[in-house]
């Protein structure tokens, strides 16, 4: 059985994994790449919710994870891993947290004799991370937006450079602003161009879900974990300073000599990940 909330990466039955990324479109190696290389398992991709900022506010720090939870219910297989690259590190540690909980984890050769969690290049995700990423995407509009449009919409940003970043919680105001401040923005070059209505609330989901994403990480990442929660095994390209702020110091951090674009394809990589899962 499949579900509509998870993205059959591999099929096999020697363990399941489960995997949180959001695909940018950037051409980087996935989770995807990874799976390739994990003979027998099964792999599967959280789908990305087709949320707002606005509705996770609405329904609570709980309302990203849920559906994904409710999904592995249903399939009936227990977890033997829970994979995380990037910003999807806090949420896969959410996940695999409520796994814990539910008893819904395969018991392994771990210490432990739980399931395991490894995050790949975790990030932190703060205010800073969302400012960058909302300027970016702003300016791939700005040769359809008007001066004083390009301005107005890059204000939303600005707040967050004042003062130290900010995360959990704190982040929504921002978040919540950036996304309405986006869809102006849109509106303004899809008007310039003659666009159907159709495509121009496509590009603002796009973005809405993207900000949605990030934003309940950095939500899932405030809250500390339990103190009977097993470390997490940290794997990190060779890219200086990327995911050691966010690495788990109780657990085993290996930086290998690949570049982050490419750490989710490196056979290095995935042996090490085979053998860390029990393979």
């Amino acid at each position: 059985m499949t579900s509509s909330r998870w993205q059959v990466l591999r099929d096999g039955d020697a363990g399941l994994i489960l995997t949180v990324a959001f695909d940018a479109g950037r051409g980087d190696a996935g989770f995807a790449d990874l799976a390739s290389f994990l003979e027998g398992r099964r792999v599967l991709e959280g789908v990305p919710l087709r949320s707002t900022v606005a509705e996770l506010v609405k329904e609570g720090p709980d309302a990203y994870v849920e559906p994904w939870l409710e999904a592995v219910k249903e399939l009936g297989q227990p977890v033997r891993a829970v994979f995380g690259h990037c910003a999807g590190s806090g949420l896969a540690r959410e996940l695999f947290g409520r796994l814990r909980t539910l008893g819904l984890g395969e018991p392994t050769d771990e210490p432990s004799g739980e399931p395991c969690l490894i995050t790949f290049d975790p990030i932190l995700v703060d205010s800073h991370i969302l400012a960058d990423d909302y300027r970016t995407a702003v300016r791939t509009l700005a040769a359809q937006l008007s001066p004083q449009d390009l301005e107005t919409a890059l204000v939303a940003a600005g707040p967050c450079d004042d003062g130290p970043a900010l995360t959990g919680a704190d982040v929504l105001p921002l978040a919540e602003a950036m996304e309405t401040a986006y869809g102006t923005a849109v509106a303004a070059a899809c008007e310039r161009l003659n666009v159907a209505p159709a495509v121009q609330q496509q590009l603002s989901d796009r973005f809405s879900h993207y900000l949605a994403y990030l934003t309940a990480a950095a939500w899932a990442q405030a809250a500390p974990p339990a103190r009977d929660t097993p470390p997490a095994t940290t794997v990190l390209s060779a890219t200086g300073g990327v995911g050691t702020d966010d690495a788990d110091p109780r657990g085993t951090i290996t930086r290998f000599a690949v570049d982050r674009t490419r750490l989710l394809a490196d056979p290095d990589v995935a042996a090490y990940v085979s053998r860390a899962t029990g393979g």
